[in-house]
C-alpha cells in the first residue's frame, strides 16, 4: 500500500506560509481518484480558506496554538500530561529514528510528523497499529472538539484563565474539513479499530481544565506562603 498522500496531508496541518493554497491543492492531487470523500472535504476546506496569508496564520494560531480548539500533539490529545504519553513518545522517537524521519523543532507526536512518518515505515503491521490504535483515534477526538457545546465550554475556561478571548475574524470550524478529509483517508486505507482504545477517555477541554486547576492550586499555595490567607498558615 502506497501512503505518500499522507506526506502531502502533513503540510496541510503545518503553520501556513504564502504557498498554503498550493499545499492544499497538492494534497488534493495526491489523493487522486481513489479517495472521493476525502477529496470532497479538502475541496470544501480550500474553498473556505482566506486568500491573505496573515488571515490564514491567524486561523491556524487560534485553532491550534493560542486559546486553541485542539492540540495537534497526538499524545497530548489522548493522554494529556499523563505518564503514558511519555511511554508513547519514547516509542514514537524510536520509529522516527528508525525511518530517518526528522521531527524538526516539533515533538515526536506532532500530527504532521506522524503523517510524514507513515510512508517511510517498512513494517505494515506497525503502520496499521500506529494508525488504527493511535493517530486515527486522536484525529477522531480532535474532530469532537469542534462540537458547538464544547467550543462554548472552552471559551468559558479560556475567559477565566486569560480574562479576554481572542475573537477570530474567520470561522474556526474551517479546519474541521481538513480533519474529516484525513480521517476519511484513514478509513479508506485501514480497517479502523475502534474497540481497542488504549487511552483515558478525557477530552482536550478536560486537559485544559486540569491545567487550570493546577495553576489555581499553585497560586493559592503561593498566596498562603506569603501570608495571603490571613493566618500565615493554611
Amino acid at each position: 500500500m502506497k501512503l505518500d498522500h499522507y506526506a502531502s496531508f502533513a503540510k496541510v496541518f503545518e503553520y501556513p506560509e504564502e504557498d498554503y493554497h498550493e499545499v492544499v491543492i497538492e494534497a488534493i492531487k495526491a489523493l487522486g481518484d481513489s479517495y472521493p470523500q476525502s477529496t470532497k472535504e479538502l475541496e470544501k476546506f480550500l474553498e473556505l480558506l482566506p486568500m491573505q496569508t496573515g488571515e490564514l496564520q491567524e486561523l491556524y494560531s487560534k485553532s491550534f496554538e493560542v486559546q486553541a480548539v485542539t492540540s495537534l500533539d497526538v499524545g497530548y490529545v489522548l493522554y494529556g500530561d499523563d505518564y503514558q504519553r511519555g511511554v508513547i513518545m519514547v516509542n514514537l522517537k524510536e520509529e522516527h529514528n528508525k525511518a530517518n524521519n526528522s521531527c524538526g523543532e516539533e515533538l515526536a507526536d506532532f500530527l504532521p510528523n506522524l503523517l510524514r512518518l507513515l510512508p517511510k515505515m517498512q513494517d505494515p503491521e506497525t503502520i496499521h497499529e500506529l494508525v488504527t490504535m493511535l493517530i486515527a483515534i486522536a484525529v477522531e477526538k480532535m474532530m469532537e472538539e469542534y462540537d458547538a457545546s464544547t467550543l462554548k465550554a472552552k471559551d468559558v475556561l479560556y475567559k477565566k484563565q486569560h480574562k479576554t478571548l481572542i475573537t477570530p475574524t474567520l470561522p474556526i470550524t474551517i479546519f474541521l474539513h481538513a480533519f474529516k478529509a484525513l480521517y476519511l483517508a484513514f478509513d479508506s486505507d485501514f480497517a479502523l479499530i475502534k474497540t481497542k482504545k488504549l487511552f483515558k477517555g478525557e477530552s482536550f477541554i478536560g486537559h485544559i481544565r486540569n491545567e487550570l486547576e493546577v495553576q489555581e492550586g499553585k497560586q493559592s499555595s503561593n498566596s498562603c506562603d506569603t501570608g495571603g490567607c490571613g493566618t500565615g498558615s493554611c
